[in-house]
């Protein structure tokens, strides 16, 4: 029976991950399924040009995988349960179960507001594609000599 790698998430960890094993085990003795809710490669670490106005090429997950024998999921997670080694996801293929050997969870990070007042309703961030679209409409709608305040000191913000 094969060990059966079910990596959660194909974002930069995920998408490395999977790609990285693949290369270095064999086949015969491996089934990696990656299990992603949306069908394109987002690059995070880009998504500040994507708000400002540039576009993005957008590559397609199951172009990524070809070739490598990675098997790509199109569902989102629901839920994980370690005791019966299984994910349940939910997708266009409808509801199913997953089993695993091993699980790499790479699901990423989400936006955290730290429960300042109005940082939910008023502020922007580029976490994912669509917050970065929104920011663009919203950067698009400026007046000129429109002010934008940026919190945050990281390459993103710098950026």
């Amino acid at each position: 029976m094969k060990h059966r790698i079910v990596v959660l998430g194909a974002g930069y960890a995920g998408a490395f991950a999977a790609g990285n094993l693949a290369r270095r085990l064999s086949p015969a003795d491996t089934e990696i399924t990656v299990v992603n809710a949306a069908p394109d490669f987002v690059e995070r670490m880009r998504l500040h040009q994507l708000a400002s106005g540039q576009d993005l090429t957008s590559r397609k997950l199951a172009d990524v995988f070809a070739g490598t024998g990675v098997r790509l999921r199109l569902a989102r997670v629901t839920a994980v349960d370690p005791e019966h080694r299984t994910v349940a996801v939910t997708g266009e293929d409808g509801s199913g179960e997953l089993a695993y050997d091993t699980l790499l969870y790479a699901l990423g990070s989400s936006v955290a507001h730290h429960d300042v007042p109005g940082a939910a309703a008023y502020a922007f961030d580029v976490a994912g594609r669509s917050s970065a679209l929104r920011l663009r409409e919203r950067l698009a709608g400026l007046d000129e000599g429109g002010t934008v305040l940026v919190v945050g000191e990281g390459l993103t913000g710098i950026e």
